[in-house]
């Protein structure tokens, strides 16, 4: 078992971390959301088209996929790009433009199997539990609401145990089901210090937005790098995909 999380010094590794290269840090994250934005502004207004009974249906279904593809795409690209800069300024490099907006297919596949294994497994313990809050409530109707807080606490406990699979995935390669075990063989033994450290950074995630938003531009890349930096204290600092050292590989 690794050593207890040092959240403070996490935090300080972490802003240091941003400190060497804020501008494109911030400048990704922009572009990053503008793509997110845009994005989801084509949903919007295929939604809206598709609701209202406009002509051409068909085609607005296809537009509103085409939104939510991209939406999936820029995403994941900004998290694998501010991934990849937050590494290397934790290994005492100084990140460039490239490091951030390098193309990878293949950690963008692997990253969205991921996801889709997570999402999967949240909407099994979901579905057990209405099921059988459905089931109880046949008996007494308060009974309803135990399977339902048990699987709250559930999708608590996996938020804090699979918080570093961006990093299991990209930097160690591993896939959904190896990833997912091992986020829960590492967390567990410190489990509560690790929910103390995402709650921190969710509150700093809530400040960056309280800040007419633009806050966020540096709370998120400040939270991914931190993020990073508590990865590589309870796992390793290795990158065993060799992602970093050939960036046009993938």
């Amino acid at each position: 078992m690794a050593n207890a999380l040092p959240v403070g010094a996490i935090l300080k590794s972490g802003w240091a971390a941003f400190a060497k290269a804020p501008f494109l840090f911030i400048g990704f994250t922009l572009l990053g959301g503008a793509l997110n934005l845009g994005s989801q502004f084509i949903q919007d207004q295929a939604s809206k088209s598709i609701q209202d009974g406009s002509g051409l249906g068909l085609a607005w279904i296809l537009i509103f996929l085409l939104g939510f593809s991209l939406n999936i795409v820029a995403s994941l690209w900004l998290n694998i790009g501010l991934f990849r800069g937050a590494w290397r300024a934790l290994g005492g490099e100084k990140p460039i433009f490239k490091d951030f907006v390098n193309w990878h297919g293949k950690l963008i596949t692997r990253l969205f199997m991921m996801t889709l294994f997570l999402v999967a497994v949240n909407m099994v313990v979901l579905a057990i539990a209405f099921l059988a809050g459905g089931l109880l409530s046949l008996i007494r109707l308060e009974l309803l609401f135990i399977p339902l807080v048990i699987a709250v606490f559930t999708m608590i406990y996996l938020a804090v145990t699979q918080m570093f699979h961006v990093p299991l995935v990209v930097a160690r390669g591993d896939k959904p089901m190896l990833a997912f075990k091992e986020g829960r063989r590492s967390v567990d033994p410190q489990f509560w210090p690790v929910l103390g450290f995402g709650i921190l950074m969710i509150l700093i995630g809530l400040t960056g937005l309280l800040l007419c938003g633009v806050g966020i531009l540096v709370a998120a890349p400040v939270i991914v790098c931190c993020l990073v930096a508590a990865y590589q204290h309870l796992f390793d600092s290795e990158d065993q995909t060799g992602f970093l050292i050939n960036l046009s590989k993938g």
